[in-house]
């Protein structure tokens, strides 16, 4: 998620992107490479408990009603093949998620985008508790989503290596997996504090909406100094979800602007960045194999 997070939770907009350098595919056993056979087995048994609680579900709760016989004759022939860091704010249970809904759920390619987060929301609540479905539908179109506060969701073409001022977003790996499910609940608790609340709703939804206009083009402002402002509002109001070696560099950012952070996710994991091009290599030496380039 590129610009959004927990503002979709509570009726913000978002702006998401597929990151390709990873992925979630069911895949038959019998094409396992060699080597994959501890993969496939714990792959086998994942699959089977996602099953299971699908199964669980009253079939009226989806739009696309899933194809339970086909999803038990196959649990034993298919197992799924990722190689995406699980809480790391990537959107890995809403890749998987994606892959059985490709898979097992038929007629969903005929259903709005609409509908299909939908769907995908319960399928993923599996894995969270509770889910928006956003970075499902984002890994099952494939493309970059723009989410309006009014539900309506519409799809992308979005180059962010041609972003106005030369500003490039980037990737930074903090080594510290969260969890998604707790996080999400403690921001729903804050939303009870009617403080948090006025300042979500007054502050940081129209930041969000800001930040998303501008990279569209449909705002002339400075997208940098609009990640530096959800930047400090994150520092002050998110800090729980921000893990503590990321703290200082988060701060360094703010006090050189040289780059900003901000989450990718719900938290942990890896942050979002933003630099301008002329810090890129400077960026590089310093962090190495933690920086990834978007």
């Amino acid at each position: 998620m590129l610009v959004g997070e927990y503002a979709v939770i509570v009726g913000g907009s978002a702006l998401t992107i597929p990151f390709h350098k990873f992925s979630a595919r069911i895949r038959s056993v019998n094409d396992a490479p060699a080597g994959k056979e501890k993969e496939v087995l714990r792959s086998l048994e994942y699959l089977k408990c996602l099953f299971d609680y699908i199964r669980s579900i009253p079939a009226t709760s989806f739009h696309a009603a899933p194809d339970l016989d086909r999803f038990s004759a196959n649990l034993h022939t298919y197992w799924l093949d990722h190689n995406i860091p699980i809480g790391y704010g990537l959107g890995s249970s809403g890749a998987v998620s994606a892959a059985v809904y490709d898979m097992f759920f038929p007629g969903s390619d005929t259903l709005t985008l609409r509908q299909q987060k939908d769907d995908l929301a319960v399928i993923e609540s599996y894995f969270h508790g509770r889910s928006s479905g956003v970075d499902a539908l984002t890994c099952h179109a494939g493309t970059s989503l723009r989410f309006h506060s009014s539900g309506n969701i519409e799809k992308l073409q979005l180059n962010l290596k041609e972003l106005p001022g030369d500003y490039r977003f980037f990737l930074l790996n903090s080594g510290k997996r969260f969890e998604t499910g707790p996080l999400v609940q403690h921001f729903l608790e804050q939303m009870k504090d009617p403080d948090f609340k006025r300042s979500i709703e007054e502050e940081y939804l129209p930041l969000n909406q800001k930040l998303i206009e501008t990279l569209l083009g449909e705002r002339e402002a400075d997208p940098a100094m609009l990640v530096k402002l959800l930047s400090h509002f994150q520092l002050q109001f998110f800090h729980n979800m921000i893990p503590e070696n990321m703290i200082d560099r988060w701060i360094e950012g703010q006090v050189s602007n040289e780059y900003y952070l901000k989450l990718s996710g719900s938290g942990g994991g890896l942050m979002l960045g933003i630099t301008h091009e002329s810090f890129r290599e400077g960026l590089d030496e310093r962090w190495g194999r933690e920086l990834h380039w978007i």
